[in-house]
């Protein structure tokens, strides 16, 4: 019997973070997701699951369109939507890897836990917010330098 992780991947992506603004516009976050497809490898079988406070909801919808998007207002509102997820719906026994889009420290005892279970845990994040202690935990970081 197939693994059904085998080959598959989990894109958690913290749109405030990755783009640097809590109320980024269409365009940037388009510009994000055309640099992130660019720097990061995907397949066919991977999913997304984005994140954004209510204020982000509209420009980054008409962005993401057909992209999961979680919404949760407050201070970490994102990280703590993305965090349900990791803990509550299975990843490790769903995906062989999990890209974590943040460089938000929060994610480092996630990223730890899931490498823990055997999932390649990969750091996508702006080099200016990247956690030192999420750096350290994940087995990848790709860099995601927005003014290139």
């Amino acid at each position: 019997m197939r693994n059904l992780s085998e080959g598959r991947a989990v894109h958690l992506l913290d749109v405030e973070n990755l783009v640097g603004n809590a109320r980024p516009a269409t365009r940037d976050v388009r510009t994000m997701m055309a640099r992130y497809h660019e720097r990061v490898p995907t397949g066919g079988m991977d999913q997304y699951v984005a994140a954004v406070n209510h204020g982000a909801l509209v420009p980054v919808g008409l962005a993401l369109a057909g992209i999961q998007l979680l919404v949760r207002s407050g201070p970490d509102g994102a990280d703590g939507a993305l965090g349900e997820v990791i803990r509550l719906d299975h990843l490790a026994d769903r995906f062989e890897r999990v890209v974590i889009g943040s460089g938000d420290g929060i994610f480092a005892d996630f990223a730890g836990w899931l490498s823990g279970r055997g999932v390649l845990v990969v750091v996508v994040s702006r080099p200016e917010s990247l956690n030192r202690r999420l750096r350290r935990t994940a087995a990848q970081v790709i860099s995601l330098d927005l003014a290139a």
